[in-house]
């Protein structure tokens, strides 16, 4: 019988976004749980005090068992699985002076990173720093639009649904065309 320590799964999951999110541009792999990498990630960012949305085709009956995590709106939600960025940017939460967590952080599935090539500047990063990632030139100035005011703002987490492989965008990253 194959089993699964879904805590150590967790903590492995959870030091990856923490690198992507504190590199940006840095590219992790994590471990897939009960066969999916979306779920994989679900399970470390999702439990009971939190608000989830998927529109992603994947089935959340598992997480929603474990974690007791509450579905809600795109303009509610704690964390967003979806399959596409397009305006989505434009309606999710991006906290308050007085509360900055109460934010929207996205899950965006692709199929790789292949994109636009982006400079990306900001904390994390030795100067700058050039890298592809699944997006369009509208969803750049939206996403510097969101985060014009640290702290308030949005992260991003792109998961390779192929390969397991994260890259993630912080609310503290510039973003241009290369």
């Amino acid at each position: 019988m194959n089993t699964t320590d879904i805590e150590q799964n967790n903590r492995e999951n959870f030091r990856c976004l923490l690198d992507t999110f504190s590199m940006p541009g840095t590219v992790k792999n994590i471990n897939k749980l009960f066969d999916s990498y979306t779920l994989a990630i679900a399970s470390v960012l999702l439990y009971s005090e939190v608000t989830y949305l998927n529109l992603t085709k994947e089935d959340f009956s598992i997480i929603n068992a474990i974690t007791n995590s509450k579905e809600s709106t795109v303009e509610e939600t704690d964390y967003l699985f979806c399959d596409s960025l397009k305006d989505v940017l434009r309606v999710i939460k991006k906290g308050t002076h007085l509360n900055p967590d109460y934010s929207c952080t996205i899950i965006c599935l692709c199929d790789s990173f292949d994109g636009e090539n982006i400079t990306l500047r900001g904390p994390g990063i030795n100067n700058q720093r050039d890298e592809n990632y699944p997006v369009n030139k509208e969803f750049i100035e939206e996403f510097n639009n969101n985060n014009i005011s640290y702290p308030l703002g949005n992260e991003i987490v792109f998961l390779n649904k192929n390969n397991g492989q994260i890259k993630s965008l912080c609310r503290t990253t510039k973003l241009e065309i290369a």
